[in-house]
């Protein structure tokens, strides 16, 4: 059977161990985070959490500290903020702020060190809290009535991230954006509404991309709908990646941004990793604990550098 192919660029931007690796977004930005966790990259992910609406994320990067603490509240004994995942919390207002505080201060130090931050859009339907007339992050499992649910236009979305780009460059002037789109559909919106959702978001990223020289688009979204057309590529729920996807994407994501220096510390690391986690037939033997401290040292000064 013929596949669609999806061409992914060769990006100007250069992704290397040294350097830390920015994200925000949908859990899809996780997924590659975790990858380059994994293998020993420098990354700072979603300080407030996995949010999925682009001007939530826009007022991580927007709103100052003291403005976002403004969010917090009280639910059953538990501090929760506006502009946060529900697993960013506290059992007082201190310690939720403090916890907020933290995040955000690490986050910021990663970003100002950094030359790229991938921003993932997962989707454009929002909830506004009535009571503050602002859209939230998360509704924090309260009462319906108390929110409107609407769909953000693609002016919308490009009107406040022209603004947040424009921050940016001025605090951090040589960071880039990579812009994704989450190819997780959010099926509790509704089939037709997760395709209007997404449509709305590519049209807005891609405005992005041609208003800004340090912003491009990394096309996740196409190589699902297109090049992995097959249920064999999500998880039982037929909705999120499974680790198939998530590896084949990986690779395209080495394609993109490493430079041949960076595939090779990879492949050398891989290698290392592999010495060090090969488990013997018998582990107490001298020759197994000799190769067992011999791998250890080996893949220390490795990192050392």
């Amino acid at each position: 059977m013929k596949t669609t192919s999806v061409t992914f660029p060769n990006y100007f931007i250069e992704i290397n161990p040294t350097v830390p690796v920015a994200f925000l977004g949908s859990c899809f930005s996780e997924h590659l985070s975790r990858k380059l966790n994994e293998n020993k990259f420098s990354v700072v992910s979603n300080p407030l959490g996995v949010i999925f609406n682009p001007m939530s994320l826009a007022h991580i990067l927007e709103l100052d500290t003291e403005k976002l603490l403004g969010n917090n509240f009280e639910r059953n004994d538990v501090w929760l903020n506006w502009q946060a995942n529900a697993s960013v919390f506290g059992y007082s207002n201190d310690s939720l702020a403090k916890v907020i505080r933290e995040n955000l201060a690490q986050f910021r130090d990663g970003l100002s060190a950094s030359n790229v931050l991938f921003v993932t859009f997962g989707s454009a339907w929002v909830y506004e809290h009535k009571y503050y007339s602002r859209v939230v992050a998360n509704c924090h499992k309260q009462p319906s009535k108390d929110f409107k649910k609407r769909l953000l236009t693609s002016e919308e979305i490009v009107m406040q991230w022209s603004r947040t780009i424009s921050r940016l460059k001025e605090v951090y002037p040589a960071l880039n954006i990579v812009f994704t789109v989450s190819p997780v559909r959010h099926i509790k919106d509704g089939v037709v509404e997760n395709s209007r959702s997404k449509s709305i978001l590519l049209e807005a990223v891609h405005q992005l991309t041609e208003q800004n020289s340090q912003v491009v688009y990394f096309p996740v979204y196409e190589f699902f709908m297109d090049e992995l057309r097959d249920y064999a590529y999500f998880k039982k729920d037929g909705i999120h990646p499974n680790e198939i996807a998530i590896d084949l994407v990986w690779e395209k994501f080495e394609q993109s941004f490493f430079t041949q220096e960076t595939k090779a510390w990879l492949n050398e690391y891989q290698r290392l990793l592999q010495q060090l986690q090969h488990r013997p037939l018998h582990p107490d033997s001298k020759e197994a604990k000799e190769f067992s401290a011999k791998a250890q040292r080996e893949m220390e000064t490795f990192l050392a550098g």
